[in-house]
């Protein structure tokens, strides 16, 4: 991409590398346009980088890789949060499911669970619970950290420090345990 000189090729090295870390580490900058992060991160250190102060002991490098930084962590919050915002959004029970005349809603098509509900919810919460307590502290961390905090297999490697196949072993008996304990369906 050309940017009409506005930028030398050590700005476009530093935020092509930084792009590329935080790309393997956060699930949600995968799914967006390489170029688009770059344009924006670009635009970034465009408005910050007449503000860089040689006289606070960082280098030009270094400023530029805080404003990258905190401009991705920017795209990442934003990201996330339009993801918890399409989970919050309505749509009517009464809305027929396609165009035809007389077509089911999607009232008709949900069982009646009124009086089963909470017992079915706090049921699930205990065999959930109580297949969590059966998993080792470093399971229960990296289950937290993958179906929590939405962290990817090469970010929990980064965590642990270890390589991928260890991380994949250590899934493979969150997995394991799961399906003993019945709760297959709750794995992605």
């Amino acid at each position: 991409m050309n940017y009409g000189g506005l930028f030398d090729w050590w700005e476009i090295a530093v935020a092509k590398k930084l792009i590329h870390e935080y790309r393997e580490n956060h699930r949600c900058l995968q799914k967006e346009d390489f170029d688009d992060l770059l344009q924006e991160c670009l635009i970034a250190w465009l408005d910050l980088r007449d503000q860089y102060d040689p006289s606070r002991d960082a280098s030009r490098k270094t400023f530029m890789a805080g404003v990258v930084r905190i401009e991705l962590c920017k795209i990442i919050e934003k990201a996330t949060a339009e993801k918890r915002k399409t989970i919050y959004e309505s749509v009517s029970l009464d809305q027929p499911l396609d165009d035809e005349e007389g077509a089911p809603t999607l009232k008709d098509k949900i069982p009646d669970t009124k009086n089963t509900s909470p017992l079915i919810n706090s049921e699930l919460k205990k065999e959930l619970s109580k297949a969590y307590e059966k998993l080792t502290p470093r399971q229960q961390k990296l289950y937290k950290l993958l179906a929590e905090d939405g962290l990817s297999i090469n970010a929990a490697c980064k965590h642990f420090n270890n390589h991928r196949s260890i991380v994949y072993r250590e899934v493979i008996k969150i997995r394991e345990v799961f399906e003993k304990e019945g709760l297959r369906d709750y794995l992605r």
